[in-house]
């Protein structure tokens, strides 16, 4: 009976599974290409949806995620982006043709379900994302391994990648509001 009930309790306590789409990813695609080509107007809001977002990761985006990166899922909250996914950090970094070295190797291989938590503030055309908090294998990682990985796996494939400094939104956007369960951005 206590284990029945433990059961309903993590049903009822586990967030519900986005549902995704075809029509959604294609809505959010059509977004996008907006904001791309820089057709909004001063002062207009475009809504993407948590759905929009995740449908569009799975469907119009999915081939064009880095090898060792798969089942990505965002989730939004009032200035918190909280994304996850299965990563193998090996096949991930293997892709460019170079090697995390024997050491990273041992201790990343296989596919491991990766949690970030980030904080995302925007305004006056700029925008900047923290780190909060970053979970492999649902161990919590320290603040110095994080800056680790980032620059030793991260940086090297994608130079762009800017994490705790502030830097240009671009694309004429005045602003980028994370809320629950959407974004809206917002053109200048």
């Amino acid at each position: 009976m206590i284990l029945r009930l433990l059961a309903l309790a993590l049903l009822i306590a586990a967030p519900a599974a986005p549902a995704l789409s075809l029509e959604d990813s294609r809505s959010a695609k059509r977004k996008l290409e907006r904001v791309q080509d820089r057709k909004m107007t001063p002062g207009e809001r475009l809504v993407l949806s948590e759905n929009e977002i995740n449908s569009y990761l799975r469907y119009d985006y999915a081939d064009e995620l880095p090898a060792g990166l798969s089942d990505p899922l965002l989730r939004l909250e009032p200035d918190r982006v909280t994304g996850s996914g299965l990563v193998d950090f090996v096949e991930w970094r293997a892709a460019d043709g170079s090697s995390p070295g024997p050491f990273l190797t041992w201790l990343l291989a296989g596919r491991r379900r990766v949690e970030a938590v980030c904080r995302f503030t925007s305004a006056n055309g700029y925008g900047r994302t923290d780190i909060e908090a970053v979970r492999i294998a649902g161990f919590t990682i320290s603040a110095s391994t994080v800056t680790f990985l980032i620059e030793n796996l991260v940086r090297p494939r994608y130079a762009a990648a800017v994490v705790g400094r502030t830097v240009a939104l671009g694309y004429n956007l005045q602003q980028v509001r994370v809320e629950r369960s959407r974004a809206v951005l917002v053109a200048r």
